[in-house]
């Protein structure tokens, strides 16, 4: 079992039966897996506000730091967004990344 195969296992642990993140983890790889599965669920070419971007993240925790994600996935490249906040919008990663 590779390295990526043995974290995709153990981020299973890290959600409840309804599939809400139910803490965020503490290692790099699994929260790169968390953030990935959260950016999903934002479309390419969408302009979102802070608030549409709020509502999408609280969708997918049964916590409640959505500040927190929200932060974590624009300093992870997975959003961008306007300096002042007003539009978010999902960013395509590359490949080498």
């Amino acid at each position: 079992m590779d390295l990526q195969e043995k974290y995709r296992k153990k981020i299973k642990f890290y959600y409840d039966e309804n599939g809400l993140l139910t803490q965020y983890p503490t290692r790099k790889p699994l929260r790169e897996i968390v953030l990935s599965r959260i950016a999903e669920k934002f479309a390419f070419d969408v302009e979102y506000t802070e608030r549409q971007v709020n509502q999408i993240i609280a969708e997918q925790i049964a916590f409640s730091d959505i500040e927190l994600l929200r932060r974590e996935l624009y300093e992870g490249e997975y959003i961008d967004r306007l300096r002042d906040g007003s539009k978010y919008w999902r960013i395509r990663k590359t490949e080498t990344e």
